[in-house]
């Protein structure tokens, strides 16, 4: 790892800034040699830039013609290049493109705003437009328009689509309720269960209700019960026993038995 420094050097050690240092391999021969560049991705990683970009930059200061695969992140250059150019060209490329012209340090992203490209540095809150006269501005602008454009229309798109989705069903919804309602709930069953699955569960059904049917009448029966022995000895309270219960003698009774008495004391007193 190398401190991440335009062309003017940084000796510092402890500096905070790093990046590693870029190399190439040379691939091929003759009119197809090509210069491949394996670490491109920690490098733009680094300097928080897309590794595309960088590469396009190689490309614009050397007139030769670049490809990037973002899904291998395999970077060419077409010809023949040593790792001395390539951490010269990443040097100048830090200098127009990373670093804030005002406070120098690598905290800045691109501001893009009536097509033109703007340093907004994350240090120090300064706005500063870069080098608009440099080719690679123009691949920044195209890759910005390209990423806006894919962004709006997939956002469209899924709106569009949960949109429709969301009317679809409830579309469905409103069918199938006004289905059920117009028909009843054992032909609901039959239609989307079966019609075996249906009359089991109705067997069932009048299976149940005949024995709670029978189970409240018991206990209406038994509470009936229960409430007459109440009712009859609340009678009992307020009115008191019947006669016969409680052994009441009518006057009759009284009558003979107060001659059968006379007879016995009048013989008592004949002797």
């Amino acid at each position: 790892m190398i401190n991440l420094a335009g062309t003017t050097p940084i000796d510092d050690p402890e500096y905070r800034y790093k990046m590693p240092a870029v190399y190439g391999k040379i691939e091929g021969s003759g009119n197809g040699i090509k210069t491949n560049i394996p670490n491109i991705y920690d490098v733009g990683l680094a300097l928080h830039r897309n590794p595309g970009e960088v590469n396009k930059f190689f490309g614009c200061e050397l007139g030769a013609q670049t490809t990037y695969n973002e899904d291998t992140d395999r970077a060419i250059v077409n010809g023949a290049h040593t790792d001395d150019t390539l951490q010269k060209l990443i040097r100048r490329y830090v200098d127009l493109f990373v670093l804030c012209p005002n406070c120098n340090l690598p905290e800045t992203d691109y501001k893009i705003k009536s097509e033109i490209v703007y340093h907004r540095c994350k240090a120090c809150g300064a706005k500063e437009m870069v080098d608009m006269g440099h080719k690679l501005c123009n691949y920044i602008l195209a890759q910005d328009k390209k990423d806006k454009k894919a962004g709006k229309g997939k956002g469209k798109k899924d709106d569009k689509k949960n949109k429709k989705k969301g009317k679809n069903d409830s579309d469905d919804d409103k069918k199938k309720s006004k289905k059920v309602s117009h028909e009843s709930w054992k032909d609901y069953f039959d239609r989307t269960c079966g019609t075996g699955l249906s009359h089991d569960y109705v067997s069932f059904q009048d299976k149940k209700a005949k024995k709670d049917k029978k189970k409240d009448k018991d206990k209406k029966s038994k509470d009936d019960s229960e409430g007459g022995d109440d009712k009859d000895y609340l009678k009992e309270a307020v009115f008191g026993k019947k006669e016969e219960d409680i052994g009441v003698v009518s006057d009759d009774d009284d009558d003979s038995t107060a001659s059968e008495a006379g007879v016995d004391d009048e013989g008592a007193m004949s002797k």
